[in-house]
């Protein structure tokens, strides 16, 4: 066997590939062009690139420790805008107000109400109705309107809310100092000349028997709460009425008569009448009493005696 025979066919193949280097060659192909160097600047334009959207992700998962992988397909990604978070933020922001207006655990069930003596809670608080309303819909300030204008014989009302449901009213009534009877009426009257509703009993009160209702009172002249009814008296009756009241006839009214003012009538026969001023109401006691004495010297029995002058007094005899 000849050494060619004892060759592997890997080194006959390199032995050939050798040969067939060192041969020239006969054709002589294109010479290769130099590399271009371009520049960025004018009329340069990079290449149009498509950008890739959708970009697929692939997640790979460890199943067990034999480094088996399962791969799972892109998940789509989720942007959501401000405006879908405002739409979302508006809608729970209308549920939750439909809930609190409609929860049983914020309606007003009864208002707690003190510094009442006369008027009873009951009345109080179905001038307010607040059963069943929501806590959020109460406004305190036109509760105390409310309650002020259909009750005048409150002198101040407060209303305070506080949360779940719990509504607190505070109120001050009027002390009745004069009991006005006209017309077969009555009225009670308190230290700033405000009539309102009687209500229960009240001892001590001065009683007026009115032949005629008192002279009008100009609104723009009295500084007084808003909320306050316009006075049935002025405050100078009022003081001339606590002024006469403790010199009256046991067990008389007092008289008010639109034409010659207050007085009374005298059990002893006759009438007095001290006009309707409280200035000077010390003087005109003492002259009347001076007259009486002298009239019950003289004996004369008149049917009437007018002090509402102390300058000027007269008595007028039974024609």
């Amino acid at each position: 066997m000849t050494k060619k025979q004892h060759l592997t066919r890997a080194e006959i193949v390199r032995r050939r590939r050798a040969e067939q280097a060192q041969k020239p060659s006969k054709k002589r192909g294109p010479r290769p062009m130099p590399p271009v160097t371009a520049r960025a600047g004018a009329g340069f334009a990079p290449p149009n690139r498509k950008r890739q959207s959708n970009v697929r992700r692939r997640y790979e998962i460890a199943l067990n420790p034999s480094e088996a992988r399962l791969h799972a397909p892109a998940l789509p990604a989720i942007h959501m805008g401000w405006r879908w978070v405002s739409a979302l933020l508006s809608l729970l922001l209308v549920v939750s107000i439909y809930l609190l207006w409609t929860s049983p655990y914020f309606m007003v069930a009864e208002p707690v109400i003190s510094g009442n003596q006369r008027l009873s809670a009951g009345e109080i608080s179905s001038v307010l109705g607040l059963n069943g309303q929501s806590i959020f819909l109460v406004t305190p300030r036109q509760l105390e309107r409310n309650l002020r204008h259909v009750l005048p014989e409150l002198a101040s009302a407060s209303v305070t809310v506080s949360l779940p449901n719990r509504v607190s009213v505070v109120v001050s009534e009027r002390q009745p100092l004069i009991a006005w009877q006209q017309d077969g009426g009555v009225a009670w009257i308190d230290a700033d000349g405000i009539a309102f509703r009687p209500r229960g009993q009240v001892e001590g009160l001065i009683t007026i028997a009115a032949l005629g209702r008192p002279p009008a009172i100009n609104p723009d002249a009295v500084s007084r709460d808003e909320l306050s009814p316009p006075p049935f008296i002025s405050t100078e009756m009022v003081a001339a009425l606590q002024a006469l009241a403790p010199y009256a006839p046991a067990g008389a009214p007092i008289v008010y008569d639109p034409q010659y003012g207050l007085g009374w009538n005298d059990p002893r026969g006759w009438t007095v009448h001290f006009g309707q001023g409280a200035d000077e109401v010390a003087l005109k006691i003492r002259i009347y009493q001076t007259m009486v004495d002298w009239l019950a010297q003289q004996g004369i029995h008149p049917v009437l005696i007018s002090v509402a002058y102390p300058h000027a007094p007269f008595y007028r005899l039974e024609q």
